[in-house]
């Protein structure tokens, strides 16, 4: 089959004429799901015999667990829901999994709930319960009648995150759900909303503020009546605390007596003990301890033994785990109120009410090889088994463990292909390699041929490992001479030289530190946390990466030059640099919000060329393999839950830039890339999967058979083949064989 039919498959679900006028943003559950339907639309439409993507992992390092629940009684069924990477759901303890939330309007989790009354009926809330910088808003809140094998959107479609969803015991009608809403901004929606229809209805019946989030639920297990909710005040006004309802959530009352109020509470979470009737937790954010930084923050934890009426601090020591933005959850056990568990940083159990904490069991035995030595941290959620508290199931950013005696000792379940990809490289081996970075699981390589099959091994091996079993991966790739040497990039410009046979496990003797440093006297240079990173097209030793400005090596990053002052306009960072395939003299670096600039004579100067785009935060940059004077650039609405494609053309340099958006579905563009082989033929890969165009953008078709919902963000080509590759941010790698 030729693509062009492909294409014309497509014509009538196509718009022509990119536009030269910036676009409005686009927001809101309801645009997400037109661009959904949209997406479906153009995909169902291909031929039968269009290319199908094939999965290639990795499922051996994990990928961030943020949901999970077992239906009472059935130990053998397990749901998972990935971060960004939809739901998945095993009926054989974690041996096997079917990806049973895979192709509805979002792919972004933040809880999963069994009903307790019907093991086949499954609610998930969608929404990233946290608010990392790389988190998706949802669609709503959604219900599975067959087990997960069919979903419907029940509402909420504006909630953007979604929290918790409580089902009442005594009728599965009943649905109580905690919205965060979006990221940023005044959003009316957030609180508690209430449905006593099984979704037809919902009920708003706690509201804290436009800007307060309620992130957590907890009901009485000795009244049902009785619920506590968690109130995050991200802008820290005093309004964030713990509210109680002692009529089934028709009302609400915030309480105090003895919890940390003020403009210091952030982050909140509550658990009630089904061992002791009173008996309450709340766990919260404490921003008073003096301190600029991410981590100057304590956890506090609470306890009432009436029911919230009054509280005392459990221990005048904050718990000994970083708790806060990401990740801050407490969990009773339900057979001892004095059994608490705190998910932060690392996963922390008190046996004595709260007043002492120990670390939980790090002895690890792994259903995949992974070299890791303990347990991964970043815990999301915890699940204790209410008929078997011995049994618990743990979510964190390494994926899914579970344990058999009480977190004394886990079998990670690393068979879930749902890493959260960043970048992508390919190799010139035969097979080709394919190398990239993930978000907390470090850097991973694998042959193309790499499969993913059941009860197999797993084709993907490690670059490097942190001390924790993990680490940020950004940019990876081999040496272009073949030698065996390895360049990998974590966090904010950290980057290293790994050479043939070093240790994997990050260290000194594990690759040599080649990050740029600020000559004596000039300001410290500022890194992006994913920092631009790349061997040159055009030479032998020659490297690239950015700070504020951009810099060159001719040594392999023994040395670096600056080759330009700074392009941020005296702030953040430059978060795209790109060489051209055709002149080695053009460049073009971008940090977005108006900043990209460009040169034509290898850096002796630079001319800024993006005050005609927009403001937004800027993704990649792409010098055209067929005409020195085009580039491409993706920008970012995410921070403020702009799902619109900003994606742009100049074929003049920069002089003007032209739309390519108005064709494709609402949904964030990540990555474009020209195929070298045929002018005017792009791959766009976006929120929602991977589109390509004829025509240089004037018109799109989808590219996405095979493809779940998922962000694609960076997309790769190997010209030999005709094999494009797709990295997600979610559910790991996958490969399509281009006709």
């Amino acid at each position: 089959m030729a693509l062009p039919s492909l294409m014309t498959a497509c014509c009538l679900l196509t718009a022509l004429a990119p536009s030269s006028q910036e676009p409005e943003p686009v927001t809101g559950g309801a645009a997400r799901i037109a661009a959904w339907e949209q997406h479906s639309a153009m995909t169902a439409a291909l031929p039968e015999d269009a290319p199908a993507w094939r999965a290639l992992g990795p499922k051996n390092c994990g990928g961030r667990i943020e949901a999970v629940d077992s239906p009472r009684g059935k130990p053998g069924v397990i749901y998972a829901g990935v971060g960004s990477g939809g739901v998945w759901k095993s009926v054989n303890g974690g041996l096997s999994w079917k990806h049973v939330f895979a192709n509805e309007s979002t792919f972004a989790i933040g809880d999963v709930t069994v009903d307790p009354n019907d093991e086949n009926t499954v609610w998930v809330g969608t929404g990233e319960a946290h608010l990392g910088g790389m988190s998706y808003d949802g669609t709503g809140v959604f219900r599975s009648i067959d087990g997960g094998e069919t979903w419907e959107n029940r509402g909420l479609v504006d909630s953007a995150r979604i929290g918790k969803v409580l089902i009442d015991p005594r009728n599965s009608k009943c649905v109580h759900v905690a919205v965060i809403g979006p990221r940023r901004g005044a959003y009316e929606g957030r609180g508690v909303h209430v449905s006593r229809d099984g979704g037809a209805t919902w009920e708003q019946t706690l509201f804290a503020g436009d800007e307060v989030g309620i992130i957590d639920l907890a009901r009485d297990p000795f009244d049902p009546d009785r619920l506590w909710a968690a109130a995050w005040d991200r802008t820290r006004r005093g309004e964030g605390g713990v509210f109680r309802s002692n009529d089934g959530g028709a009302t609400w009352k915030k309480l105090e007596g003895g919890l940390l109020t003020g403009n210091d509470v952030g982050r909140v979470a509550v658990a009630a003990s089904a061992a002791r009737e009173g008996v309450v937790y709340a766990l919260m954010v404490d921003h008073s301890p003096p301190g600029e930084g991410r981590y100057d923050v304590g956890g506090a934890l609470y306890r009432s033994d009436d029911g919230g009426d009054s509280w005392a601090r459990t221990s005048k020591e904050y718990v000994d785990t970083y708790v806060g933005w990401d990740f801050c959850d407490v969990i009773a056990s339900p057979d001892d109120a004095d059994q608490v568990y705190v998910c932060g940083f690392r996963l922390m159990v008190s046996q004595d009410g709260g007043v002492t904490f120990q670390r939980g069991g790090e002895k690890v035995f792994r259903l995949q090889d992974h070299p890791g030595q303990g347990m991964h941290l970043d815990m999301h959620d915890l699940w204790i088994d209410p008929g078997n508290p011995d049994r618990i199931l743990l979510g964190t950013d390494g994926g899914l463990y579970v344990s058999m005696d009480r977190a004394k000792s886990w079998l990670h379940l690393n068979n879930l292909p749902i890493a959260e990809f960043y970048t992508v490289y390919l190799d010139g081996a035969e097979p080709f390699g394919i190398w990239g970075g993930t978000q907390d699981n470090a850097s991973l390589t694998a042959p193309s041929t790499a499969s993913l099959e059941d009860a197999l091994p797993d084709d993907w091996t490690y670059v490097f490992l942190d001390p924790w079993d993990g680490g940020d991966g950004f940019s990876t790739f081999p040496d272009p001479s073949g030698d065996g040497t390895v360049y990998y990039e974590q966090q904010n410009g950290e980057m290293r030289r790994k050479s043939p046979g070093a240790p994997l496990r990050w260290g000194r003797e594990s690759g040599q530190r080649i990050t740029p440093r600020a000559g004596e006297g000039e300001p410290a240079l500022r890194f992006a946390w994913n920092t631009p990173f790349f061997p040159s097209r055009h030479g032998e030793n020659v490297l690239y990466c950015a700070a504020q400005g951009v810099y060159r090596s001719t040594d392999r990053g023994d040395g670096w030059k600056p080759i330009s002052e700074d392009l941020t306009g005296g702030h953040g960072s430059v978060t795209a640099l790109a060489e051209s395939p055709l002149d080695p003299s053009r460049l073009a670096a971008g940090a977005g919000r108006g900043h990209v600039s460009v040169t034509t004579d290898g850096g002796e100067s630079w001319t800024n060329v993006g005050p005609n785009l927009p403001r937004n935060g800027l993704l990649r940059l792409a010098l055209s393999p067929h005409d020195p004077e085009r580039i491409h650039a993706c920008l970012s609405g995410m921070g403020m839950s702009d799902v619109r494609p900003y994606l742009y053309v100049t074929e003049d340099f920069g002089a003007t830039w032209s739309w390519l958006g108005e064709a494709l579905p609402h949904a964030g563009v990540n990555v474009v890339l020209e195929d070298p082989a045929q002018d005017g033929t792009l791959y766009a890969g976006t929120d929602l999967g991977v589109y390509t165009s004829r025509d240089g953008g004037k018109s799109w078709n989808s590219l996405s058979k095979g493809f779940p919902t998922a962000p694609v963000l960076d997309l790769a080509l190997h010209s030999k083949s005709q094999t494009l590759v797709a990295v997600t941010h979610g559910l790991s790698a996958f490969a399509l064989e281009l006709p």
